[in-house]
């Protein structure tokens, strides 16, 4: 899909909670990211980047919690250009909102708390893992939750290594979790953790809060598998 740069990526993986990361990019700007990552071809590594991912996770979060649309207060944290909070909008909700760091010359970040925190495909691409679970903590409310989306390793990554298909710096895909190591970055910020499935993931304070009882037992889609192009490889 793309040429080879020449350019080593190297990975490392922590012993104890598996977590996998590359520190080849940490001391990248957010304009190094936006030019060499987040550009025109950027649609080329992640295609459902433009529609498909914001128009299914609009569906999805109004299955979710449908029945709060007209008083839930949301933030889409890494959002891209606002499309999945237009659609929700449609969908009757009143109060939301999207940011990006990565997208745009003037990203725009809110104060205070909202009642949902979503943050789509976004956790994988950030260097700084304590200050992004601080970030989103910090923006939800007491009884609120964040819903975010990340695919977990899986049960054979020993084998795969960087074989496995979501391990891709040209994807912007630089931090890498297990179970564990989502579990660690969300109980530093006093959240708990529930994996509805081993791409979409609950964070929350408070268990009887009605949104997040709501968000608990809700279905959710399959997680995401490779591109077509790629499934034979790893079958």
């Amino acid at each position: 899909m793309f040429s080879n740069t020449g350019i080593a990526v190297h990975y490392s993986s922590c012993s104890r909670c598996g977590h996998i990361w590359t520190a080849c990019l940490d001391d990248w700007t957010a304009r190094d990211f936006q030019d060499r990552i987040y550009n025109e071809s950027y649609v080329l590594a992640d295609p459902p980047f433009t529609y498909d991912r914001p128009a299914r996770n609009s569906a999805m979060i109004d299955a979710m919690v449908g029945n709060f649309r007209r008083d839930l207060e949301i933030l889409d944290w890494g959002g891209g250009d606002g499309l999945m909070a237009r659609m929700l909008i449609e969908r009757g909700f009143q109060n939301v909102i999207s940011c990006d760091p990565f997208y745009g010359d003037t990203p725009r970040f809110p104060d205070g708390t909202f009642d949902l925190v979503t943050c789509f495909e976004v956790v994988e691409h950030v260097p700084d893992q304590r200050g992004l679970f601080a970030e989103l903590a910090r923006h939800t409310a007491a009884d609120g939750a964040i819903l975010l989306s990340t695919l977990l390793q899986p049960p054979d990554i020993g084998e795969l290594r960087l074989g496995w298909w979501y391990a891709r710096p040209r994807n912007g895909h630089i931090r890498l979790h297990s179970a564990k190591s989502l579990e660690l970055c969300l109980s530093r910020e006093g959240l708990r953790l529930k994996s509805l499935s081993g791409e979409m993931h609950v964070a929350y304070r408070d268990p009887e809060s009605p949104l997040v009882e709501a968000l608990l037992s809700a279905k959710v889609h399959a997680p995401s598998l490779p591109p077509a192009r790629s499934l034979a490889e790893y079958s």
